[in-house]
């Protein structure tokens, strides 16, 4: 498992995990919801501040941060990878780069 920045190519399996999840994240219920959030992961990436736990082709964990004023905004772990420890690497490096 590696825990990197997440790349605009990633954006398709990120939001296949979104999909997996999305059911306890109230407000992504709607088609319209799934494309506003795909847009801001994009703009996430762009700014750095999209992290994923990926292996091979899939995207286990996801989260977004913003560096000003320094806040997790967005964390999700595919339920097939639970209890592996991937949230805290992931917020172990999103506080790395804070």
């Amino acid at each position: 498992m590696e825990i990197r920045f997440a790349q605009k190519q990633d954006i398709d399996a990120w939001m296949a995990l979104v999909e997996r999840v999305r059911d306890v994240f109230p407000g992504l219920e709607t088609a319209g919801a799934m494309a506003e959030h795909r847009n801001t992961v994009l703009r996430f990436i762009a700014e750095q501040s999209a992290l994923c736990a990926a292996e091979g082709d899939q995207i286990a964990g996801a989260l977004l941060f913003s560096r000003d004023p320094g806040a997790l905004c967005f964390l999700a772990v595919d339920p097939s990878y639970r209890r592996r420890q991937i949230a805290r690497q992931l917020v172990t490096r999103m506080l790395d780069q804070l």
